[in-house]
């Protein structure tokens, strides 16, 4: 997993992450009537594994911005390398880019592009993120058997970034839901938990579906619209089903599922 490496020269523009954080959370206050619950619930230290129903974009930075600890996000890989497409464009045997005059500005444009991509990815590492291939058979060069390997090796390093202390966040249903209706959590998530032995912090938003969407501040829908954020109690690793994996990781992620069921529709007391 050397892609959380940071390149030294990249590191020079790296911004601290509560630039970032501040900037946004002043922007979500600006647009939207955003209310947190339970952050208290988050440890101090340690490692973690947060979990939530998924909505909208507006679900990362709705939670990582209103948290104190940093949060370790997976992102597509494209994310971290925004100029992979435009350089296939440049490269394209079409493109204007091998006649001239472009052609001469052609090694400044690929340099230029590669530095830029290059900064992009070491903030976003910086500030938590982690660049994974989410369809690793079908959208790579990868054949089934690299594939599988490779998803052993995320696991395992995921695993590993909850017990050095990180806390980390995964969507259990997999994908954002476009009808507003939280789908079956996926296993990997309690398994993941159970493996790493930390505790698992459910948490549930609502009002943000579709609001990040064009649609939503052409026609005013967006502003000031209700997002809420409730953050409850851990399940600690003493309260996680005993037997096998499977089926303890099965039984782990209905309890899952059900209080993060309940914290979308309302907050946790002490």
């Amino acid at each position: 997993m050397d892609e959380k490496q940071i390149p030294s020269l990249e590191s020079l523009f790296v911004i601290p992450r509560e630039v970032p954080k501040t900037i946004l959370r002043n922007l979500l206050e600006l647009i939207y009537d955003v209310k947190v619950t339970g952050s208290k619930f988050i440890p101090e230290t340690g490692g973690a594994l947060i979990i939530s129903n998924h909505t909208d974009y507006l679900d990362v930075p709705v939670q990582g911005t209103y948290t104190d600890r940093k949060i370790v996000y997976l992102g597509k890989y494209e994310l971290f390398h925004p100029q992979e497409d435009i350089l296939k464009y440049i490269n394209h045997p079409n493109s204007p880019f091998h006649f001239p005059p472009l052609s001469f500005t052609k090694p400044l444009v690929e340099a230029g592009l590669a530095s830029l991509g290059g900064i992009v990815k070491a903030n976003l590492l910086s500030w938590g993120g982690t660049p994974i291939i989410r369809n690793a058979a079908s959208d790579s060069e990868m054949d089934k058997r690299a594939a599988m390997d490779y998803y052993v090796q995320l696991e395992d390093y995921m695993v590993g970034l909850m017990k050095s202390g990180e806390v980390l966040s995964i969507y259990p249903e997999g994908t954002r839901s476009d009808s507003g209706e939280m789908g079956h959590f996926k296993a990997m998530a309690a398994k993941l938990a159970i493996r790493a032995n930390v505790p698992i912090i459910p948490s549930g938003i609502s009002g943000a579906g579709n609001m990040s969407k064009p649609i939503a501040f052409l026609t005013g829908a967006a502003f000031k619209t209700k997002i809420r954020y409730n953050i409850g109690k851990p399940i600690l690793p003493s309260e996680f089903p005993i037997g096998p994996e499977k089926k303890a990781a099965k039984e782990l992620t209905d309890m899952m599922e059900k209080r993060v069921r309940e914290l979308i529709h309302a907050p946790e007391s002490d």
